[in-house]
């Protein structure tokens, strides 16, 4: 910053004797201009909330406070919303796998099957709170308002493992994104069949990208709530519409119920795949607010919303299938249409609607992922050069935020429109790595490492995930259970 020559160059003043006896004038020193400053000078009344609850120690008082978290998403300048996250969540944890779900949990029953599911959401919910953890955590270190999956296991794991991760990571996202544009682009094809199908397919991903890419996250929070509201009107209208035929035999279905493991276990896979949101966690602690803890009640409460539509829905079909005597069945939708050939409308709008923001959450937390990826194989290959950081100006970031969140929407396009059966070989991929290692395995054994270090810390911060390290370990367990079910 440049000063003009009035601020740099003064005279003295002469110190001339005064007739009255005062003392003479003395100089007058410039003072050094006030510049903006990125971190601001501490105010003088307390700040409402802190991000963490630190516990007392003797070395507290030494400790200077945590560096705060910018109050507005970068990029757009919008400052945060506790609700769009909320939606954010809401819409990425239903998918259109919801709608199958019940086609697993037709053997066990009613009231198992809901047992079933009631713990594998408390399963979910709890290592996504790990996540959310480990993110905020990395953020406060390293003075930084965006985290990755990446960078959380790289600073946990080691760089080395951390980069096996990033990879896997990576294709895991990207396998996601290729099952939402592929499914996208069956609806549309359903609801225009004179289309191309290449067209079909980029339609929405197109508008998607355009949206995040240009336009500020208000604007991709208003749509995405649109969405979510047209996904809540159609569960709610498939319900109704399921409970009008069969609800004489919804509680004669509850009689029935199986509960070895062999008829309970083979729908807990499909239930965790169908709640989790791990994927758009650190994103959400970006735009979620100031507090770890505003990130664990915005993922609790926007993770309830799923869990009662998933548990509306089973019981709906499930009693439906008593009704008709349909003790097997493959497709609830079909059993849904065969009873109401109208709720056709709104299984399609379900379907487009829960893509759709599916689809949303991916993008606008992927671009980041993508990016500390290519950070992290760079310097893995530039060893003489040091760390080598990709240009983080201003209009450089800017730049690559566009082409990034550009190229993970139209790459996608291009692969489903080539390969018919992207759609089911991505979500094998995602169904496996997501239950099995990335969102199962590694969110307990990072918080481990990452509560080990705390402890030999001056300081340390209280852990929002009660039960310590016994909680740890029975997550770690389930997830290597679940690992050999697939």
């Amino acid at each position: 910053m440049f000063l003009c020559r009035r601020h740099l160059t003064f005279s003295p003043l002469t110190a001339v004797p005064s007739p009255s006896g005062h003392r003479p004038l003395r100089p007058r020193t410039p003072r050094a201009p006030v510049l903006a400053s990125k971190n601001p000078p501490p105010r003088p009344w307390p700040l409402p909330r802190r991000q963490w609850r630190w516990r007392c120690s003797s070395t507290d008082a030494a400790q200077p406070p945590p560096p705060l978290v910018e109050a507005s998403v970068s990029g757009g300048g919008e400052k945060k919303s506790f609700w769009a996250a909320v939606s954010l969540i809401i819409g990425t944890a239903v998918g259109p796998g919801m709608l199958a779900l019940p086609s697993a949990t037709i053997r066990s029953g009613p009231a198992p099957s809901t047992v079933a599911i009631l713990l594998s959401w408390a399963y979910v919910v709890s290592s996504i709170v790990l996540v959310a953890e480990l993110s905020f955590a990395a953020m406060e270190s390293g003075g930084v308002d965006e985290v990755s999956f990446t960078g959380l296991a790289s600073s946990t794991l080691g760089a080395t493992f951390g980069g096996v991760v990033a990879v896997v990571y990576a294709a895991l996202s990207f396998s996601l994104m290729v099952a939402c544009v592929a499914g996208i682009g069956s609806l549309v094809s359903q609801l225009f069949p004179a289309l191309n199908p290449a067209l079909a397919n980029a339609l929405f991903p197109c508008f998607a990208g355009v949206l995040i890419a240009f336009f500020p996250f208000k604007a991709v929070d208003g749509v995405n709530r649109v969405l979510c509201g047209l996904m809540l009107v159609s569960i709610t209208s498939l319900v109704v519409t399921g409970v009008s035929v069969g609800r004489s035999s919804m509680l004669n279905s509850l009689g029935h119920a199986c509960w070895s493991p062999g008829a309970i276990l083979p729908a807990i896979p499909v239930t965790v795949l169908t709640l989790g949101f791990h994927v758009i966690t650190p994103f959400i602690c970006k735009i979620v607010g100031d507090s770890v803890y505003d990130a664990r009640r915005a993922i609790l409460i926007g993770g309830a919303v799923p869990l009662v539509m998933v548990l509306s829905w089973n019981a709906v079909i499930l009693g439906l299938a008593g009704a008709t005597g349909s003790a097997r069945f493959d497709d609830p939708i079909k059993l849904l249409l065969s009873v109401n050939p109208a709720a056709l409308a709104p299984v399609r709008g379900f379907a487009f609607a829960a893509l759709a923001t599916s689809l949303i959450g991916y993008a606008v937390s992927f671009p980041k992922q993508l990016e500390d990826t290519l950070q992290l194989i760079v310097n893995r290959f530039s060893p003489t050069q040091g760390s080598v950081e990709l240009s983080d100006a201003g209009g450089d970031h800017g730049r690559n935020e566009v082409v990034l969140t550009l190229a993970v929407l139209i790459i996608p396009i291009f692969i489903v429109s080539f390969f018919s059966t992207a759609f089911a070989k991505a979500l094998d991929f995602a169904g496996v790595y997501a239950n099995c290692f990335l969102f199962g395995i590694l969110p307990p054994v990072m918080a481990w490492i990452h509560r080990s270090r705390k402890k030999r810390s001056p300081g340390s911060c209280e852990d929002i995930l009660p039960g310590g390290n016994a909680v740890l370990l029975v997550l770690f367990i389930v997830a290597v259970i679940l690992a050999f079910r697939h």
